[in-house]
């Protein structure tokens, strides 16, 4: 497909990769709403689109609208904290993170995905002052499950020439 021109007479390619590469959380809403936003005009034009299939224009509709999904996720991941506890080392901290998306490239069995967060004597005196909610430990959490899905599961997306690309 080639790409549509909006109402402002803008281009709209689906290439978010210059104003986005290396995206941080605070960017993702920004991305979120801009995509949304794409994605709407492009269904709602009355710009006959030049598309070689039918199958090309369903699989690409399709791909946005799992991949706005994923993204919107991503925004508020789900997850619960556990203290785990260590044979030679102090008891460590660990995300149960739910990710039902790609981890390194391929679906996984589990509907789950672990996350080490810290050691416990990062945050806390001892094991019995262990306070789960602190919104020190909660913000660092949220930072370092972000830190590793962009390792484990970039955010890949597609340009309207239906070309794959990762921020």
């Amino acid at each position: 497909m080639k790409p549509i021109k909006n109402n402002n007479g803008r281009l709209i390619t689906f290439d978010y990769s210059k104003s986005y590469a290396g995206i941080s959380r605070s960017q993702l809403n920004i991305l979120v709403d801009q995509i949304q936003n794409d994605f709407n005009q492009f269904i709602s034009s009355d710009i006959e689109v030049m598309i070689p299939s039918t199958k090309e224009l369903i699989e690409f509709y399709e791909y946005w609208k799992l991949k706005l999904q994923e993204l919107k996720y991503r925004e508020n991941v789900t997850y619960t904290l556990s203290v785990v506890k260590n044979r030679e080392s102090s008891p460590t901290i660990l995300a149960k993170v739910k990710w039902h998306y790609k981890l390194n490239g391929r679906l996984t069995k589990s509907k789950y995905t672990s996350v080490h967060i810290s050691s416990i004597t990062k945050y806390f005196k001892d094991k019995e002052s262990v306070d789960l909610k602190n919104t020190t430990l909660i913000y660092d959490t949220e930072n370092k499950i972000w830190d590793y899905l962009i390792r484990v599961s970039p955010i890949e997306l597609m340009k309207i020439t239906g070309e794959k690309y990762t921020l």
